[in-house]
């Protein structure tokens, strides 16, 4: 079955969302005694099923109110950092992973969920599932679902040049020198992808992960240094594209032969294509031989966590409990997440035909693939991706030594992790 079966499409006029403004409505239609608020990002897919659910879970709880914020990634992941250090954070958000530690390094940050079991069926999830959520003994988080980077490529466009898919790093590189006569690239990377895609290359080489899962720098400057001239290596033998040259349907449109992306954004990518009936491949994680770290990781795709001080712990752990276990929700939000750990979500989806399609298939990738380990929380966090962003662009624009950049990154790395 195609993602598109899997997400009912509303219409515009009912919902009016916009895709650049952080909104927020309010559903109004009977007096109710609780309110409480809910926040998320995403595309406007995202927020079109969510809408329709929040719709059931009115339904069923018709004492509660449910006010709405939601907007794209980078609108909504700015105004959650202001909102919370202010004091107006939702009582129900939806969050990424590394910014668990980042708003609660004591476990203090985000309500213990633990407290709130006669409400949340907690028994859906593993011990494992439910560890990532976890801070100092308190469950400030529950995943909806695990996460990795996984290569996916074009196979169509690879035929084309008698090319195989890659299977090493060198292949990228050896592709990029049939390829780019015709502008064409063997992949593109997006600014996450760029960042992690370059740890894992650096990682296999030196057999050491650069954070641990304290969030410990295992790099040296020198190693830092590396890492970074060979990601400007793959733009200047046109492996990729810069990251501020990416265009953002690069993959779609055919300038690009492959893309590194999340599972939980393979949908939006790929299956536009595969409904054209493209060949689109899933590729292996890329590694060196003999290495001893395999340099790929796997995160939650995001969580749910409560606002520590709400008021309405009882209301807002019934509407996490929905949107994680619910077949309302389940039904509507099918794989947009990926596969969801919840059990219960789980068995609606299997009832109901819907786990298959390229989602389904890159998580089963993700769950054959032995050696992905989980990631270090800190390791995607925001400023030091976009202090690697900064440090390749000065090198490939300024043509400022990398050397002096992979000083200033590895700073910048040691800073955000809290390194002496």
């Amino acid at each position: 079955m195609k993602l598109k079966k899997l997400i009912p499409l509303l219409t515009a006029a009912a919902l009016c969302l916009g895709s650049c403004s952080f909104d927020s409505s309010l559903h109004e239609s009977v007096t109710r005694t609780t309110r409480i608020s809910f926040s998320w990002w995403g595309k406007d897919v995202r927020h079109s099923y969510t809408v329709a659910a929040l719709d059931d879970f009115s339904k069923q709880h018709p004492d509660i109110d449910v006010v709405t914020r939601y907007g794209e990634f980078d609108d909504y992941r700015r105004r959650i950092a202001t909102d919370y250090y202010a004091g107006n954070q939702c009582d129900v958000m939806l969050i990424n992973y590394d910014w668990l530690r980042v708003f609660s390094p004591d476990g203090e940050g985000f309500y213990d969920m633990n407290r709130l079991s006669e409400y949340i069926k907690l028994e859906n999830f593993s011990k494992e599932d439910l560890s990532y959520g976890m801070v100092n003994g308190k469950l400030n988080g529950i995943s909806t679902a695990l996460n990795t980077m996984i290569f996916f490529y074009n196979k169509d466009i690879y035929d084309r040049y008698g090319l195989g898919i890659p299977k090493t790093w060198d292949d990228l590189f050896a592709a990029a020198d049939v390829m780019r006569a015709d502008g064409m690239y063997p992949i593109t990377l997006p600014r996450k992808a760029a960042w992690l895609l370059s740890v894992a290359h650096e990682e296999q080489k030196i057999g050491k992960r650069i954070l641990d899962d304290t969030n410990k720098l295992g790099f040296d400057r020198d190693q830092v240094t590396e890492m970074l001239g060979f990601y400007c290596e793959l733009v200047k033998r046109n492996v990729a594209l810069p990251v501020a040259e990416n265009g953002k349907n690069d993959f779609g449109d055919g300038r690009s032969a492959g893309m590194l992306m999340w599972i939980s954004d393979a949908g939006y990518y790929c299956q536009p294509l595969v409904d054209k009936e493209a060949n689109i491949v899933i590729g292996d994680h890329l590694c060196l031989d003999g290495a001893k770290v395999f340099g790929w990781y796997a995160k939650p795709t995001n969580l749910y966590c409560i606002r520590s001080d709400t008021e309405h712990p009882k209301e807002a752990a019934e509407l996490v409990d929905f949107l994680l276990n619910s077949e309302e929700m389940a039904k509507k939000q099918g794989i947009e997440k990926g596969i969801p750990l919840s059990r219960s979500a789980q068995e609606v989806l299997e009832a109901n035909d819907m786990l298959d399609g390229i989602q389904f298939e890159a998580h089963s990738k993700l769950q054959r693939e032995k050696r992905i380990t989980s990631i270090a929380s800190l390791l995607e966090n925001d400023s030091i991706v976009s202090a690697f962003e900064e440090a390749a662009r000065n090198v490939i624009y300024n043509n400022a030594d990398t050397s002096e950049q992979g000083s200033q990154l590895y700073d910048a790395i040691a800073s955000a992790v809290g390194a002496q």
